[in-house]
């Protein structure tokens, strides 16, 4: 019987693009003046899965690659190779070139074969004068290990000779088990690491004194203790839980997907069968209601329950910053410490993927035009060594996500004349949050040299355009000298909204909670009319008002806001209040997307379908202010 091996490659590659993650963060996290031998062990083991799992599928460049580390860190484990930070700089380097080599594998590309020849190169001089294996690309025919020297003791690769030190009962494929650890793991999928001597599963605390010190805490969540050594960085980085998965699976998110819009509709059918039972007789209606707050309750069980699954946490996007943070603090000669915080804060996966974008780029920008240079902080009597701090917490029904650091802070003096110059209107009294938004503006940027890390006046703008566009806003906040933060508030997930019901006209709109500030009916006192705007002046703020039935070209629509009501809103941008008929009530709906069923419509994020069938109109409130009426078709 012939398999399809291409059915299994997904989870290959999935499966080593996660140990290229741990062998990057391990690497980080060795102290070479005293490398735990469990560390050398674990990357040991993570490249000797990729290999395994890329000789059954005859991906010759992984195999080449991870071979000449793997022989690396097995000389390291016994005590026959010594850890420097070069060693961990080239690493990184060959890391880098790994996941080139399975996106080109993912995406059936040719390979570049003169990466595989550089990395192995790479990793072969490290170890000279040691004995280096010189390794033939493109001479494993796939499922058996290319030949090397004789070190190779004629294993073929695939099953994995015995190093001289150790005790290796893998055969390759399965997992090698050293001479301090019990390994189940069987190479493909990755083993419970245990550390030798150790009555629990904490991991031990690392540090090094290489470019990047790195202080890990345990999977406890232990608490943090100063990192120690030269270095003229640090980082403080949370590593990731390297227990068996034993009691999970890999399910595509597709299948989750299609279980949420099934969910979703199962949600719209017991709202459907509610209304019926409404107009039933009254003996027969209350029975049907007992019964539906059952199907309710459990609905709304089963649906938390699927949501679940989409659900991920942020530091699958925080992990890849410690690295991030490295490369270019060295690039900037800059010093900075690194501390992520909250990383177990579960988000949707939609929202992980949108997320690494804006994050990199506010990242990039605190480190290239908020934190100073040593000197710098040195002369204004601060630490030589910035601090950056990325932290995610959920707040209600919301995820904050902040990237903070303790450099020079935004000038609101160099802001203005920035505003001024390019002809925006902003009062010399205006509110610090109003005038740090302006550097979201587009095109928007005081920096007085243009680098290749930031400073073209494109970046802020499209971090706003991606945020909003996640249903999320951002605020602001600095102090002079002190440093300045980005807070990012983001739903929980896309899928579900919590949402008041509003009828205008005979229409029905949803009008997203977290941006409710409160509805009113106004008194005439209360109403003025400002350079043509009519305005709701309530609690000494000033509030726009905007006709919702005007926008969405409701002609039955009420215009009065004495005989409506006013439901006061609140965006990323601005805040005003909009007229409505009446208010139905609040609910959760199930988000569809308009723009993939239609086409985008300007104010509108999406569309639910009722208990009635009917289908409402989910308003984007964050751009709802801005659009002209005439827009809006």
């Amino acid at each position: 019987m012939t398999i399809d091996m291409s059915q299994f490659h997904g989870v290959f590659l999935e499966e080593s693009a996660e140990h290229l993650d741990d062998i990057e963060h391990l690497l980080m996290a060795l102290d070479p003046e005293q490398p735990e031998i469990e560390d050398l062990n674990c990357i040991f083991r993570a490249a000797h899965s990729i290999k395994g799992g890329a000789g059954i599928f005859g991906f010759d460049a992984l195999i080449s690659v991870t071979h000449v580390m793997e022989n690396l860190f097995d000389l390291a484990r016994q005590g026959q190779f010594n850890i420097s930070q070069k060693v961990v700089d080239d690493l990184l380097v060959v890391v880098d070139t790994l996941r080139r080599l399975l996106d080109a594998y993912g995406s059936n590309e040719a390979v570049n074969w003169q990466l595989v020849a550089d990395a192995t190169e790479k990793v072969n001089n490290l170890l000279q004068p040691a004995a280096a294996v010189k390794v033939v690309p493109e001479q494993g025919f796939g499922f058996f290990e290319p030949l090397a020297t004789k070190e190779d003791n004629g294993a073929f690769g695939f099953f994995e000779p015995l190093p001289e030190a150790a005790d290796d009962d893998g055969f390759g494929f399965f997992e090698p088990l050293p001479q301090a650890t019990k390994d189940d793991g069987f190479g493909f999928f990755e083993p419970l690491p245990v550390p030798a001597n150790s009555s629990h599963s904490d991991l031990p605390e690392q540090t090094t004194s290489a470019a990047v010190q790195a202080v890990v805490p345990t999977t406890k969540d232990a608490e943090l203790k100063p990192a120690s050594g030269d270095g003229e960085q640090k980082v403080l980085i949370e590593r990731r839980k390297t227990d068996t998965d034993t009691s999970s699976i890999r399910v595509d998110i597709h299948k989750v997907d299609s279980l949420v819009n099934l969910v979703g509709e199962l949600v719209i059918t017991q709202s459907m069968l509610t209304l019926i039972g409404e107009e039933l007789a009254e003996n027969l209606s209350e029975r049907l209601a007992t019964a539906l707050r059952e199907l309710e309750r459990n609905t709304r069980d089963l649906q938390e329950g699927i949501m679940s699954i989409r659900m991920l946490p942020v530091s699958f996007v925080f992990n890849r910053f410690p690295r991030v943070v490295r490369d270019l603090s060295q690039k900037l000669s800059k010093q900075v410490e690194l501390v992520v915080e909250g990383g177990n804060t579960e988000i949707d996966k939609s929202l992980i993927e949108k997320l690494v974008d804006p994050l990199t780029h506010l990242v990039r920008n605190s480190l290239d035009h908020g934190i100073e240079p040593a000197e710098t902080r040195r002369a204004l009597g601060k630490a030589e060594t910035g601090r950056l701090i990325l932290k995610a917490e959920q707040k209600g029904g919301n995820v904050l996500i902040s990237v903070h650091d303790d450099g020079g802070g935004l000038n609101r003096q160099k802001i203005m004349a920035k505003a001024r110059e390019r002809g925006i209107e902003i009062s010399e009294t205006a509110p610090d949050s109003e005038v740090w938004q302006l550097i979201m503006a587009p095109g928007f940027s005081t920096a007085e040299q243009v680098t290749d890390v930031s400073g073209r006046g494109v970046g802020m703008d499209v971090v706003r355009r991606n945020i909003e566009s996640m249903g999320g806003k951002i605020d602001i906040t600095s102090s002079t000298g002190q440093g300045s933060g980005i807070h990012i508030r983001l739903p929980l997930t896309l899928a579900i909204l919590d949402g008041m019901s509003v009828s205008v006209s005979d229409q029905q709109f949803i009008v997203p909670l977290v941006n409710i500030v409160e509805s009113v009916q106004p008194s005439s006192e209360q109403l003025m009319l400002i350079s043509n705007q009519q305005m709701l002046f309530l609690r000494d703020l000033y509030w726009p008002i905007v006709k919702l039935g005007e926008l969405m070209q409701l002609p039955d629509a009420i215009k009065d806001p004495l005989t409506g009501i006013l439901v006061l809103v609140e965006s990323s941008r601005n805040r005003f209040a909009m007229l409505v008929d009446d208010l139905l009530g609040q609910q959760q709906v199930v988000i569809k997307s308009l723009e993939q069923h239609y086409r985008r419509v300007d104010g509108v994020a999406g569309a639910t379908i009722m208990g009635d069938g009917s289908v409402a109109l989910i308003l984007d409130v964050e751009s709802l202010a801005d659009i002209p009426a005439t827009s809006i078709n």
